[in-house]
């Protein structure tokens, strides 16, 4: 491995050793209890949404059984801030605890989006909006550039790999670690859901749409996005059906085909006693018509005699 290869790979072990360490219980971080209304959440941590049927359970444990694993928190002034726990806080508060147990770590606020990134991907019901924004801080921090820089440069990296091969290593083993898909799907299948229109990214961010229906839905015109993600849910389609409904969208409409029921009933009522009784107004337009429809007839003639002859 060249020099500037494993300086990438050390940089990319830092970053999660640090995040693990504070994670990790140590003698000077002995949890206590600590008043739940001294604690405030991270307005920047992953996870956006939390199931409320879940919470209620958990609430319903907590209050049986109390908290079985502390929070982590750090000190913010006179209060305390979230790093990772904070669907244990909840519950503990809909259970109607005054103290939860926790650690308290003096988290650097450089660190902060890393620990929480890294604990929340730890977990396996992180809807796919929320897996995405973990993994993207993730990424800022081991190349040193911001979450919204992350996309446009893992797309340089994909289609350059040869020209930042130290970044790449880094990436790989990044993803290594955590687990699942490598860092090209990522990019791939991953990035796409940071600029899903806001009704489709909002149903996937509370967990109601899956992210595999949400991609199909954003590729249907967009006047029809919204009631797309509506029946969806509404009528609980599958991805089959889903698709089936944007082909009929994006299928032109066929032509109504005219019976001979409607010919013969219009044979009938071209006699020039109708056309007389018409207003001279009605009358010069039934003959335009009828002009333009003995032209179409003709030329479409011609064309079929045409096309015999050669």
């Amino acid at each position: 491995m060249n020099k500037f290869a494993r300086k990438s790979s050390d940089r990319m072990t830092a970053v999660l050793d640090r995040a693990r360490d504070y994670a990790a219980p140590t003698p000077a971080a002995t949890p206590g209890l600590i008043p739940v209304a001294h604690i405030d959440a991270n307005p920047d941590q992953p996870r956006r949404h939390f199931d409320e049927v879940a919470l209620q359970d958990l609430a319903r444990s907590v209050a049986a059984q109390g908290v079985l694993q502390p929070i982590l928190v750090r000190p913010v002034g006179t209060r305390f801030q979230i790093v990772f726990g904070e669907r244990r806080f909840r519950a503990a508060q809909l259970a109607g605890l005054t103290s939860i147990p926790a650690m308290v770590k003096a988290v650097a606020d450089a660190d902060l989006p890393v620990v929480a990134a890294l604990e929340n991907l730890q977990r396996h019901d992180l809807n796919r909006f929320e897996e995405v924004r973990a993994k993207v801080h993730l990424v800022a921090e081991l190349f040193s550039i911001t979450p919204p820089e992350v996309p446009t440069y893992l797309k340089r990296l994909r289609a350059q790999p040869d020209e930042h091969a130290a970044d790449v290593l880094a990436l790989e083993q990044l993803f290594g670690q955590l687990g699942g898909e490598q860092w090209r799907s990522f990019v791939v299948n991953g990035l796409p859901v940071l600029n899903l229109p806001d009704g489709i990214r909002r149903a996937v961010e509370d967990g109601t749409l899956a992210y595999s229906k949400a991609l199909l839905i954003a590729r249907a015109p967009a006047a029809h996005q919204d009631a797309l993600v509506g029946n969806t849910l509404t009528h609980g389609w599958t991805q089959t059906e889903l698709q089936r409904q944007i082909r009929a969208l994006l299928s032109p409409t066929p032509a109504a085909t005219v019976s001979p029921d409607t010919l013969a009933a219009l044979k009938r009522q071209l006699t020039p006693r109708r056309l007389a009784d018409l207003t001279p107004d009605r009358r010069t337009e039934a003959e335009r018509l009828m002009r333009a429809l003995q032209d179409l007839l003709n030329s479409s003639h011609t064309r079929g005699v045409d096309a015999s002859d050669s």
